[in-house]
């Protein structure tokens, strides 16, 4: 009897061990690998983070929240940006061999454009400025802004591409330029019409960011681009564009 109850226990025991071995693998198999991911950026002085102290830019702390992440091992930047291109001019940046190389690996796009196309007419009407220039414009912009999120997804059709929006930088230094706080608005909306006809393309809102008074300035030194406090808000905007999406996949 006592040989018996020995013998069922060992059993037992050889049993237990076996589903606890067998458990364990399928926890470590369950566990995903953490990724590489790579940040693809084009556009204005925006995105190449003119103003910002640190000289990171929202995209520098975007990459960085990413990588403070369980689930990312690595994160690499490719920034393609330049100060004061217009979206005619990103259309020509965009026919660049490294440009689109770039943004064929990446697993998101990021990018500003159209604040310099708007500042054209505002230099160029300031002394009589009304809403009709801007308007004439606005449609050559959309045509524009369609082709480049065309030739963008040319080179890469599965990446999250997210555009940031335009916002007025003379809000406060400025405040008779009254039109143009109308004209961010219907530009960003003609922007997000054709970001709708695009698959997995997402816009980042920040124009009422530089519409509230805050007490921490957001503008830097040139009364025109973010500070870092500004770069900070402008990527805490994107960064949400992302942080409840699943990463790509391998």
């Amino acid at each position: 009897m006592n040989i018996r109850f020995i013998t069922v226990m060992m059993t037992l025991v050889c049993l237990l061990s076996a589903c606890t071995e067998w458990n364990a693998g399928v926890e470590k198999t369950s566990v995903s690998p953490k990724r590489d991911i790579v940040i693809a950026a084009v556009g204005d002085s925006l995105t190449e983070g003119v103003g910002d102290q640190e000289k990171k830019g929202y995209v520098g702390i975007v990459a960085d929240e990413l990588e403070s992440r369980s689930d990312v091992k690595s994160v690499t930047v490719k920034n393609y940006a330049v100060k004061g291109s217009r979206t005619d001019q990103l259309l020509e940046r965009l026919k660049e061999k490294e440009v689109q190389e770039g943004l064929k690996d990446a697993d998101y796009i990021l990018f500003t454009i159209g604040g310099n196309d708007l500042m054209k007419v505002v230099r160029q009407n300031f002394a009589h400025l009304t809403l009709t220039p801007f308007r004439v414009e606005q449609k050559q912009f959309e045509k524009r802004f369609s082709n480049i999120l065309a030739e963008i997804r040319e080179q890469n059709a599965s990446a999250e591409l997210i555009y940031v929006s335009m916002y007025n930088p003379f809000k406060f230094t400025l405040s008779e330029l009254r039109e143009v706080d109308q004209v961010v608005d219907e530009w960003n909306e003609g922007a997000e019409k054709s970001l709708k006809k695009v698959s997995n393309t997402k816009m980042a809102d920040i124009a009422d960011i530089f519409e509230e008074y805050s007490d921490e300035k957001k503008i830097s030194e040139d009364e025109f681009h973010p500070n870092q406090y500004g770069y900070s808000l402008i990527a805490k905007r994107v960064y949400e564009q992302i942080k409840n999406e699943d990463l790509p996949a391998e």
